[in-house]
């Protein structure tokens, strides 16, 4: 009787453990932020949010991970605009993870409250709004931009929003995992150098094939630095004070360490740290070499010269990617004179870890790279691509020429609603920080801002022009992916957007999709094959279907109008040349016939 009852108890248990894990199962995270948060696409690599990765972490069969980041969002425009999806999935249990602060200086505007209240404001009722529907909110402060000012400071970029997330969770007893201030250790114990190039999107000419010019980026983070600081995250999980917070440690996937060795010793000005990760994720390994030694390769903990990344696009020789495996494992940084050190541990995972963060690098050379303050600072004026706004792929509103002095074909208008958008399949070089300039023409009293999204968010005043044919330019910068992506642009007010002329960047072969397979030769071909019925242009040659008197207008990269000319075409071939007299520079050419116009780029060097 003794031994059934034994059984029964056991069984029992056995069946609570098995239900507990069933229940548990249903839990998810959901990671609320902007661009630091966001998964980024395989063209912006090796740039990744801190979310992108954070579900390696956990055990996938206890734990689901859902990355709701935004780029580009603040408190106010999250809820406005993300909040909705995130709230209707969200079931009792579920975790909301809240990091906002970063853009909160620009957008979180509204009338007759402070930027201060309007923060507040909106995180309160994201967290109200979650514990309502019986989740676990956890608010998290941004990462500090690497903004080194002295030895020991790294300046406070978010100003009073890391203050009034502290004051946030003490006023409404909402757990807090204060990443500005384990950050800012966790940068100065690296130090600059480490930080720039190994964290943050700080990147050579010829490290990787989507950024082929390189990168200076201080805030947003490649995937070394994402896995970085959500392991930070995770260690603050699992010795939090918070119960509900420190319970998710439990379900938290076994991690192992990847040991990383220099031979000969001092032979780099620095090298990845060593540090742990969960099986699946991808590990980057990089290494600087001294002046004067020659590196000779990665090798692995089995002795053996790795000769692949899992990375297609890495080019550098320094840089090496895998994904990680269920054991712990060695790898050695080689160079001249040097030897790999073979891997001698059990390949366990780790049953402890760290609290702090490492120690300070020795004998680092601090680089003082000259990089772009994206909050504040335009990365140029200089436009060298322009796309004719006027016939989107897809959008709501009209494509049209109604008005006069547009650039190109003519101009895109937006219905008069909320939400109202045009897109655009584009093809990008290479992915960077640009400038973008929008031509728009607003004969309204009112601003009409737009939100201009490409995996981001990014939000774009234009202001009255004073009329619907006087057209202004307004910049933005943005972040770029290297090939194909949608850009898209949507209005932001009831009266729709203002009318879109062109839009340009500051790099050169920036194309529609559709017309980055055309060649010079079908160009060439087109333009000397008579009967044909459309104005054309190559190389100083106008091809016109017909004999017309025409005007031909110059206009700046800003598109104010330079120069106008009336001339007499030929049916067929034109010479084009800059008019006497024209200053020396890069002009829109706007070339009228009746019923057709023709904008092309011409420069007069």
């Amino acid at each position: 009787m003794t031994r059934l009852c034994g059984k029964i108890w056991q069984s029992i248990v056995i069946l609570s453990l098995v239900f507990a894990v069933a229940v548990w199962a249903k839990v998810t995270i959901y990671l609320c932020g902007d661009s630091t948060m966001q998964d980024w696409n395989a063209g912006y690599y090796p740039k990744q949010g801190v979310g992108q990765n954070f579900g390696y972490f956990f055990n996938s069969d206890l734990i689901s991970v859902v990355n709701k980041g935004a780029g580009g969002t603040c408190a106010k425009t999250y809820y406005e605009n993300q909040w909705a999806a995130v709230l209707s999935s969200l079931q009792e249990g579920d975790y909301v993870v809240l990091q906002f602060g970063i853009n909160d200086r620009n957008y979180g505007k509204e009338d007759g409250l402070t930027q201060d209240s309007v923060f507040n404001k909106y995180m309160t009722l994201m967290i109200q709004e979650a514990e309502a529907k019986g989740a676990y909110p956890i608010i998290i402060n941004p990462i500090r931009r690497s903004d080194f000012r002295e030895n020991d400071s790294i300046y406070e970029s978010y100003h009073q929003y890391p203050i009034l997330c502290r004051s946030l969770s003490q006023n409404l007893n909402v757990p807090i995992i204060d990443m500005d201030t384990l950050s800012r250790n966790y940068l100065l114990s690296v130090g600059q150098y480490y930080a720039l190039h190994y964290l943050n999107m700080v990147l050579d000419s010829g490290e990787y094939s989507t950024y082929s010019s390189g990168n200076n980026d201080n805030l947003h983070l490649q995937q070394n630095g994402a896995i970085a600081f959500g392991r930070i995250t995770t260690e603050q999980i699992r010795v939090h004070s918070d119960p509900t917070v420190k319970k998710l440690a439990d379900y938290m996937a076994p991690m192992y360490q990847v040991d990383v060795k220099v031979s000969p010793e001092g032979a780099d000005s620095v090298t990845t740290l060593s540090s742990y990760y969960p099986a699946g994720v991808t590990v980057t390994l990089k290494t600087t070499p001294k002046a004067g030694m020659t590196f000779e390769g990665w090798y692995d903990g089995n002795g053996n010269l790795v000769s692949s990344n899992s990375e297609a696009s890495v080019l550098s020789p320094y840089i090496h990617t895998f994904v990680m495996g269920s054991a712990s494992t060695q790898y050695t940084a080689v160079y001249s004179g040097g030897a790999a050190e073979k891997y001698t541990g059990t390949g366990a995972a780790l049953t402890s870890f760290p609290s702090g963060t490492p120690k300070s690098l020795e004998g680092v050379t601090v680089v003082d790279p000259v990089v772009v303050d994206t909050t504040t600072a335009h990365v140029s004026l200089e436009m060298k691509s322009f796309i004719d706004a006027y016939l989107p792929d897809t959008g709501t509103g009209y494509s049209e020429n109604n008005w006069t002095g547009y650039h190109g074909d003519g101009f895109w208008n937006f219905q008069n609603e909320l939400n109202s958008f045009a897109t655009y399949e584009m093809t990008f070089p290479s992915a960077g920080y640009v400038t973008m300039g929008i031509i728009f023409a607003n004969g309204g009293t009112a601003n009409r801002p737009v939100n201009v999204y490409l995996d981001h968010d990014y939000y774009v005043d234009l202001n009255p022009t004073g009329g619907w044919d006087v057209w202004d330019t307004a910049y933005v910068d943005i972040d770029l992916l290297s090939g194909d992506g949608t850009l898209k642009f949507i209005s932001l007010t009831e009266e729709g957007g203002a009318n879109i002329d062109m839009f340009m960047f500051s790099i050169e072969n920036v194309v529609r999709k559709a017309a980055a397979t055309d060649s010079t030769d079908s160009l060439t071909t087109a333009i000397s094959t008579k009967g044909k019925s459309a104005l054309e242009y190559r190389r100083g040659v106008l091809y016109s279907p017909k004999a017309s008197i025409g005007e031909i207008r110059y206009y700046k990269l800003d598109g104010s109008l330079v120069r106008r000319l009336h001339v007499n075409l030929q049916a067929g071939e034109n010479s084009l040349q800059a008019p006497e007299n024209l200053p020396l520079g890069v002009y829109q050419v706007q070339v009228k016939i009746p019923g057709q116009t023709k904008t092309f780029q011409m420069k007069n060097f």
